[in-house]
């Protein structure tokens, strides 16, 4: 630790006056898992500061450039923000402030600046980060108001003296808290209080000198979340002293789709007791007693495409909890996060769903995703499969650019593994091809569009299967027959659609690079028949949101009824077909006598009218239970 003298030095350190000629450049690089994605550069000319920020995120990523005005003392007193286009150029203001007396003028607005306060861009990069924490460091409390959005607070979590071949690293740990929210972002400052890296990511933004010590940046975070997210599991858990039992209410048996009326639940430890009629039932003596007079219980749901991310402990776990998620299936994290967690929230560390692991292969070329797994030949591709198998993980997941000629190799030793083999379809290679070769899923539905025009993922230039399925959709004859065909091709090989349609449908394509489309409605109307189509043509479906928090999981469901599936199928696809196809159908899916206690208590019909799945009260997972108005309170800070 550092000693009082060397901890104030590193507090903000106003930027000399500069002459016009002398010109400061600091220039940063962003990282993917050891790959050099795209660079951060700010260049400082006597009073202006130019920020650029552009990196590639295999189709996508953040192409901005930032600038500002400042005062004497280094504050910005007027910025605006710019797209920069792919030749290096930039577009129109998209963002602008202005500070005029004691008001900020943006783009058609103005807001009183308060006393003390930060103003800034709301489009932020790394450097507009670092710069907020550096402010917040100065202020009383290290708190500040901020213009035109909630007020911010910083927190040092480490100032240490990294060390490593000799070499020496000041660095400071802050983590910065916005509004409410109970979970932070950090940055990395150093003895001025200028930016050193980002936080852990799958995108990290550092000065290339840092980036030896990143392993020991990483670990000091690591062990920071991991303390926060189990001191947040304590404080959600409502404590039992004996068996909880659930007496009077319906109980929707996912086996057989109908729903059990007035039924009494009996929970000891981890594992399902008793399920009868109310007057058939004995309560165990100390009991806690929950009246579910005029509720429904349901087996606890299942996100089937979610990503890990450190923060996901203390914030997006919670959010799947609240949503009535008990078990998520990580398609994509990195192994260090997703292992700890799975682990930690199975010894009841972690208040979390339950997490099952699909491990993430991908080759290492300028579209590849964001991941450190990556296969360039056969003996890597058996080597990555094997060391999943080691650490517990029960699928494997290809992604975008991995060689065609390698899936034989993976699938063959997913397979002598008893591993469930699922993906993206590879570029060069089509849904036919995959499935014939192992695949026993497919993840996202647009492929099913994109299939049909392979060209377009090379020419006229590279572009994502979601923006080729994304131009196509709003004009596609899901009858026509080669669609009819692939469709029925699916059922006969039983292969499962892990749709994500809560992407595609209503423009949310632009989550994944793919823009909106230029006839939603129509777009909108071809994902819904697609749903409808292979429903009824067998294809079995899996519900997931393809997020860290769950938020759309409703979504995702309410789109499956939108598109034909009766609401009881629509909830045994959330619960029972996901445990049946992950082969764990044995210990959950069902609020059965033997199988693990993963249940919820709603406030409602959702058997009836799928909207009331919004009104989840009580989530029992493994036998621990949460009210959600607790879990949804540790996500805030007023709160606490």
């Amino acid at each position: 630790m550092f000693g009082t003298a060397l901890i104030a030095s590193l507090a903000l350190v106003p930027a000399p006056a500069l002459g016009a000629t002398v010109v400061d450049s600091t220039r940063w690089i962003v990282d993917n898992h050891g790959r050099q994605a795209g660079e951060l550069t700010a260049v400082r000319r006597g009073d202006s500061v130019i920020v650029r920020f552009v990196y590639r995120d295999r189709n996508r990523g953040t192409r901005v450039e930032t600038r500002y005005r400042l005062a004497p003392d280094g504050s910005a007193i007027a910025g605006e923000a710019r797209p920069v286009q792919d030749d290096g150029t930039v577009g129109d203001v998209a963002e602008r402030f202005e500070i005029v007396g004691d008001s900020v003028v943006f783009l058609g607005a103005r807001a009183r600046r308060e006393p003390g306060g930060w103003t800034g861009l709301r489009t932020a990069t790394p450097w507009e980060q670092a710069s907020r924490a550096r402010y917040l460091l100065t202020r009383p409390g290290r708190t500040a108001p901020v213009t035109g959005t909630a007020p911010a607070r910083a927190e040092i979590v480490a100032d240490t003296v990294l060390r490593l071949a000799g070499k020496r690293l000041l660095a400071r740990f802050v983590m910065v808290y916005r509004g409410a929210s109970a979970t932070p972002s950090g940055v990395w400052l150093d003895g001025r209080g200028e930016l050193l890296a980002t936080d852990a990511q799958w995108f990290i933004t550092a000065r290339q000198g840092v980036f030896p010590f990143l392993p020991a940046m990483r670990a000091i975070e690591r062990r920071w979340r991991n303390r926060q997210g189990e001191t947040v599991a304590s404080r959600v858990r409502t404590p039992l002293d004996g068996p909880l039992v659930i007496t009077g209410a319906d109980v929707f048996d996912s086996e057989t789709g109908v729903v059990r009326a007035r039924q009494t639940v009996v929970i000891v430890g981890e594992r399902i007791a008793r399920v009868g009629d109310v007057d058939a039932v004995t309560i165990p003596a100390g009991a806690t007693m929950i009246d579910g007079t005029g509720k429904m219980v349901l087996p606890g749901m299942w996100d089937m495409h979610t990503h890990l991310q450190l923060t996901n402990q203390s914030n997006g776990s919670l959010q799947q909890l609240a949503q009535g998620i008990t078990t998520v299936r990580d398609l994509g994290s990195d192994i260090d996060v997703a292992v700890s967690q799975r682990d930690r929230e199975r010894a009841g560390r972690l208040a979390s769903p339950r997490v099952i692991l699909g491990g993430f292969i991908e080759a290492p070329l300028a579209w590849a995703g964001p991941s450190g797994s990556m296969a360039t030949n056969e003996r890597e591709a058996r080597d990555w499969v094997a060391r999943y198998d080691s650490l517990g993980y029960k699928q494997i997941k290809l992604y975008n650019v991995i060689h065609p000629d390698l899936v034989p190799t993976i699938a063959a030793e997913a397979k002598k593994r008893g591993m469930i083999l699922s993906g993206h379809i590879p570029r060069g290679m089509s849904i036919r091809a995959a499935v014939s070769l192992g695949y026993d899923e497919v993840q996202h539905a647009a492929f099913l569009f994109s299939d049909f025009f392979p060209d377009s993922l090379f020419l006229p230039e590279m572009r994502a299967y979601s923006a080729v399925a994304t131009a196509v959709a709003p004009t596609f004859d899901v009858d026509s027959p080669g669609m009819q065909s692939l469709i029925r091709f699916r059922a006969e090989h039983k292969t499962v659609i892990d749709g994500t349609f809560n992407i595609w449908i209503g423009g949310g394509a632009s989550i994944v690079g793919a823009g909106g489309s230029t006839d939603q409605q129509r777009a909108d109307s071809a994902y819904l028949l697609l749903i409808r189509r292979v429903y009824e043509a067998g294809v079995p479906l899996v519900a997931g949101t393809d997020n860290s928090t769950g938020v759309t999981y409703r979504r995702e469901l309410e789109m499956l009824a939108r598109g034909g599936v009766p609401i009881p199928k629509v909830l045994q696809i959330a619960t029972i077909d996901a445990a049946r196809f992950m082969r764990d159908d044995r210990d959950y899916g069902s609020v059965s006598v033997g199988k693990v206690a993963d249940l919820i208590l709603v406030d409602g019909k959702p058997t009836v009218q799928l909207s009331d799945l919004a009104r989840v009260e009580l989530v029992v997972r493994g036998g621990r239970l949460y009210k959600v108005k607790d879990l949804v309170g540790a996500l805030n800070t007023t709160a606490q």
